[in-house]
């Protein structure tokens, strides 16, 4: 059976075209992978067309990119793509790994409960710092890329036959050596604005479920 990755990429706020961006660079690997892959762009990026899409190619791998709460990951506009108590089953035999903030707290432990093979993802928000200079080219932004990079190295970890745990483990790795490097620099800027960021990304970014699990 040929691997499969769902991608959802809604771009509707500064936070989604950032996201939705970057997540760009993991379709690239995927694609030289040779792993079929849908994207769900923009006003795509919606419930129907998610539950549609998911049933009909089975994906091993979904890829989730938008706002989030506790209970939810959101698409284009907001709209609510998977909520716990309603369609987390939707993850069942699935690795997932979430870019939004909080998913991991409620709907990653349920999914899990549910069938989920594996669910990566933040406990609480996701923040990262920018550019406001390379707002409209987020990946020219290299204040960006000290969040994107690492927190997307999930994904692409499990592209390469990592497994759930393992690439959890590289995403945390590439996050703690950009805040040694921060810390080097002696930079007051980067130690005060963006260390602060990076130091609560890698403590609320969870691997939940089976983390044997491999894409």
């Amino acid at each position: 059976m040929s691997k499969t990755i769902l991608v959802t990429q809604p771009n509707h706020d500064l936070t989604t075209n950032y996201i939705s961006s970057w997540a760009q660079k993991v379709i690239k690997i995927a694609k030289k992978k040779g792993v079929k892959t849908a994207a769900l762009k923009n006003k795509r990026a919606k419930k129907s067309e998610f539950i549609s899409i998911n049933k009909k190619i089975k994906p091993q791998l979904i890829f989730l990119n938008g706002h989030g709460d506790y209970d939810l990951v959101a698409g284009q506009d907001n709209e609510v793509l998977v909520k716990a108590g309603d369609n987390e089953r939707c993850l069942s035999g699935k690795i997932t790994y979430a870019l939004s903030c909080r998913s991991a707290k409620t709907l990653g432990k349920i999914s899990v409960r549910h069938g989920a093979k594996a669910y990566l993802g933040y406990n609480e928000d996701f923040v990262f710092n920018y550019d406001v200079g390379k707002k409209s080219r987020p990946l020219d932004d290299k204040i960006g890329e000290l969040f994107l990079e690492p927190s997307n190295l999930v994904v692409s970890s499990l592209l390469q036959g990592y497994s759930a745990g393992e690439s959890w483990e590289n995403s945390q790795n590439d996050f703690k050596k950009k805040a040694i490097a921060i810390i080097t620099s002696k930079d007051k800027v980067m130690i005060n604005t963006y260390l602060p960021n990076l130091l609560w990304d890698i403590q609320h970014q969870v691997c939940l479920g089976d983390k044997t699990a491999a894409f």
